[in-house]
């Protein structure tokens, strides 16, 4: 019954639902993307949710991640995201990985998992991550935000492109210098991206061929418009 009204998509049905029963997948960021990205996943029984983050939660960070309350500042963020999604879904699993992702760790973490969802902040993690998922051959689910703006891209699919097939590296070093904590993020813009990204990982777990794969969808909050250009290695 919980999943009933999905189960009535004609791409869904019960064989859909068990797929996602049966999917593995890390969100690393558990901050203004990784929140909706995680919770609309546990709602809908993605079977395993692993979530990677070293955070503390901050006030700061509470106009945008709605899993903490101001009686949750001081923290660690996985502590408190996972116990929300267990109550929120008592059926699926929910493991933390609290450790900063280092070419020590990354790859062993990552193995574990079908789908990787890139929901950080920091480029040098972006990186490495998008490092690990080629050797690896794993999708990964790019989710970014900036102030109005919004990026969502499928890297490592079908069209095998990569991280630097996307961004240059002034492009990468702009980001690293000019992330939400310096040129700030609207709360629903974050609300925005992460459920496409959230979408996306489901439409891929379905067998749903995903429009993202080789492409960047590009939101604009102030104008309320949206853009997809395709890519090429």
């Amino acid at each position: 019954m919980r999943y009933l009204q999905q189960n009535l998509v004609s791409e869904f049905g019960v064989s859909g639902q068990d797929r996602l029963n049966k999917a593995k997948v890390l969100i690393v960021g558990a901050g203004g993307l990784g929140t909706p990205v995680a919770t609309y996943l546990a709602a809908m029984g993605i079977g395993t949710i692993g979530i990677a983050d070293f955070d503390i939660i901050q006030e700061t960070n509470l106009h945008r991640q709605f899993a903490f309350t101001p009686t949750d500042i001081g923290k660690r963020k996985t502590e408190v995201l996972s116990t929300m999604l267990r109550k929120q879904n008592p059926d699926i699993k929910v493991y933390c990985h609290e450790v900063a992702l280092i070419s020590e760790n990354a790859a062993d973490i990552l193995r574990e998992y079908d789908l990787i969802c890139d929901c950080t902040d920091n480029v040098n993690t972006r990186i490495l991550l998008d490092k690990i998922c080629s050797v690896l051959n794993k999708k990964l689910l790019y989710g970014a935000v900036r102030g109005w703006e919004g990026y969502v891209t499928v890297l490592h699919g079908k069209a095998l492109i990569g991280l630097t097939d996307v961004f240059n590296d002034s492009d990468l070093l702009f980001e690293s210098q000019n992330n939400c904590s310096v040129s700030g993020v609207i709360s629903t813009v974050c609300g925005i991206i992460g459920c496409h990204q959230a979408n996306e990982v489901v439409k891929i777990i379905l067998g749903v061929e995903s429009n993202l794969d080789g492409a960047i969808f590009c939101y604009d909050g102030l104008s309320n418009t949206s853009r997809i250009f395709r890519l090429k290695k």
